[in-house]
């Protein structure tokens, strides 16, 4: 079994929104009293971008035939002849799994036309976690 562990450098920047939102504008910027701004896209300080963001990536892994796990809204897992491919998502970061080192490979280049993917090799570090492989398993520490 392969880990890989990646970022997507685009995860909470500009995401289109499903909800209208309107803002102040901010000090400096020149406009009328009661004037507003209506948002056309997510930007990282909203509260609405991780939603925005994870209903975006959530769409995408279903496309691919992708399931949310009952367990954990953030582990979504694909069953194929072979196995199954794990895919584990915390905010920017994530890790890949499973049985099949083509399919994962698939994968990885599928993600990439649609999101700003950074492959960052073989899982070492996820969430300050250590994780050492070894043909008996694996060691968290």
């Amino acid at each position: 079994m392969e880990d890989f562990s990646n970022g997507c450098g685009e995860c909470l920047f500009k995401w289109d929104l499903h909800e209208e939102i309107y803002m102040i504008p901010p000090p400096g910027v020149s406009h009328k009293s009661s004037e507003v701004f209506k948002l056309q896209k997510a930007t990282i300080c909203l509260k609405q971008t991780p939603r925005a963001w994870f209903h975006k990536f959530s769409t995408v892994y279903v496309s691919l035939g992708f399931v949310s796990s009952n367990h954990n809204f953030a582990l979504f897992v694909k069953k194929i002849n072979a196995g199954c491919i794990l895919l584990f998502l915390y905010v920017d970061d994530m890790i890949i799994t499973g049985d099949n080192f083509d399919r994962i490979t698939s994968l990885k280049t599928t993600l990439s036309h649609h999101f700003s993917m950074k492959g960052l090799g073989v899982l070492c570090y996820f969430l300050g976690i250590e994780v050492a492989s070894s043909p008996e398993g694996y060691l968290l520490s």
